[in-house]
């Protein structure tokens, strides 16, 4: 290990050339004290050499020589390091940036071909950083035709991992399950499995970059490399760039042609490929991995959820339909995704959610509007909402709303005996039967069908008891509107739910 400082003196250079040469397994404790036995029988003709050492080292640091880490590594070389590693990044995203600008300035941005990669391995090695493949994914990747091509295999190395089996084994269990070496399974022709890898690229002269995630890129250049040491593989060397920028580059050019406005910075488009929304989708990962329940950890699972978040994200912006199975998972239902309602939406059109408690819609959406069986909807009175939750919501479902007797304040103070009384009265007086809904469910006419929508669902309506199909229970719930007298009549009509007449 080079010294932290440099030597003062000749003793301490004799010692480490000493300790170099004839004490590499003593401490430096130990070493300094038989130097220090050898130091003091050597005659001043001996010292010289060392002395002269030390002299020079002492002008280099004057001079402003390199100082060094705690570890003997030179600080100007780190530094050099760190920027040559800027300047690649900064060369890769402009290689991103012009590849996705010509082919939005050709016209052919949807049309455009990306390659994904996602690898996997059993382990790595401690000497050189070699990771050993167990698993690879290619996939083609376009806005127009979302997954086309997958090519994928599992990979035998051949090798075993003689002092790793303890972290392959964890490694392995907490990941993609695979058996280790010598029970791997895939192929083990190394050198076949890369030029299979070329030949999916499909290039002639010059072939195409390859995407992944940022953190995997020295892996999945450590596998490429791997299995381009065999002596069957050629020698072409393939460009791995990170999917994130590319995400990002993509997400602004969509926008761009939509006219639509532009992520903020990168970090935005980060965080939305981070969630992974279909990241425990089922059907799109090899057959082992589906049997092992592992798909999240398939290579090919990964490769087509990248390919997911790229269409759920962006073929909307340029108006680009969605392709099941390519675009997004083969079991989705396309005519159930709703587009968003416009901003300048009226009062009458007001937007009601889906998952509303009601029991008597058809929870069918068209021109953004939510039909109902009923189309007669009001709302209380501030008096109505004064009353009990036994007198507005009896057992019968509705109510008939109590006239106020002539000669009494709307406002005056009323037991509630005389409530109940007033109201079982009234509902046994022999009333009109277009006044009671309980009598004209039968002849009430059936409600119109709603106009062509985006998307039909199937309504489930509640249904009475006493088996009358074609008649529906009015069951006004709580936070319903109470309907008065004439409410039941089917040729009157009011705003919709939540609006004031």
């Amino acid at each position: 290990m080079a010294p932290k400082k440099p030597c003062t003196n000749g003793f301490m250079v004799f010692t480490f050339e000493w300790k170099a040469k004839y004490g590499k397994q003593i401490s430096l404790r130990d070493a300094t004290a038989e130097a220090g036995k050898i130091w003091a029988n050597m005659n001043m003709e001996e010292r010289s050499p060392y002395n002269e050492k030390a002299k020079e080292e002492k002008v280099k640091m004057r001079k402003g020589g390199d100082k060094l880490t705690c570890v003997g590594t030179s600080i100007s070389q780190m530094d050099r390091h760190k920027l040559e590693l800027e300047q690649k990044e900064k060369q890769i995203k402009r290689i991103i940036e012009q590849t996705v600008r010509n082919s939005e300035k050709d016209g052919e941005l949807e049309h455009k071909a990306y390659f994904f990669i996602a690898v996997n391995y059993f382990t790595k090695t401690l000497k050189g950083n070699v990771y050993i493949p167990a698993e690879l994914s290619v996939c083609e990747y376009s806005l127009k035709q979302g997954v086309n091509r997958i090519f994928h295999t599992l990979i035998n190395p051949g090798t075993n991992v003689y002092g790793h089996q303890y972290e392959a084994q964890h490694h392995s269990e907490t990941t993609h399950n695979l058996p280790l070496p010598p029970n791997a399974m895939g192929d083990e022709n190394l050198g076949t499995i890369y030029n299979e890898v070329l030949k999916f690229l499909g290039a002639t002269d010059e072939y195409p970059p390859l995407y992944t995630v940022r953190e995997n890129i020295h892996i999945v250049v450590s596998v490429l490399d791997f299995l381009k040491s065999d002596i069957r593989a050629s020698n072409i060397t393939l460009n791995v760039y990170p999917i994130q920028y590319l995400f990002y580059v993509m997400k602004e050019s969509t926008c761009e042609q939509g006219e639509l406005e532009k992520p903020k910075s990168f970090h935005i488009t980060d965080a939305h490929f981070e969630r992974d929304c279909f990241e425990y989708q089922n059907g799109i990962a090899c057959q082992f991995h589906e049997d092992k329940d592992k798909s999240k950890y398939c290579t090919q699972s990964i490769v087509t959820r990248w390919g997911y978040m790229f269409s759920d994200y962006m073929c909307r912006d340029i108006a680009v339909p969605l392709i099941a199975g390519r675009h997004i998972p083969q079991n989705t239902n396309l005519e159930a995704i709703i587009t968003p309602a416009p901003a300048n939406c009226s009062d009458i059109n007001s937007l009601v959610s889906l998952a509303t408690s009601s029991n008597y819609s058809y929870k069918v959406v068209s021109d953004s509007k939510l039909y109902y069986d009923d189309n007669e909807t009001t709302v209380s009175s501030s008096n109505d909402n004064k009353t009990s939750y036994k007198n507005n919501f009896p057992a019968l479902g509705s109510r008939k709303k109590i006239p106020t007797p002539a000669g009494q304040r709307p406002g005056s103070s009323k037991s509630r005996r005389d409530y109940e009384e007033e109201y079982y009265s009234v509902l046994a007086e022999d009333i009109r039967p277009e006044v009671n809904p309980w009598a004209t469910r039968s002849l009430r006419p059936k409600p119109p069908q709603p106009a062509d929508s985006w998307f039909n669902v199937t309504s489930n309506r509640s249904r009475d008891q006493d088996n009358d199909a074609d008649s529906l229970i009015y069951n006004f719930g709580r936070g319903r509107h109470l309907p008065s007298i004439n409410e039941f009549n089917a040729n009157t009509s009011a705003p919709g739910p939540g609006r004031l007449p």
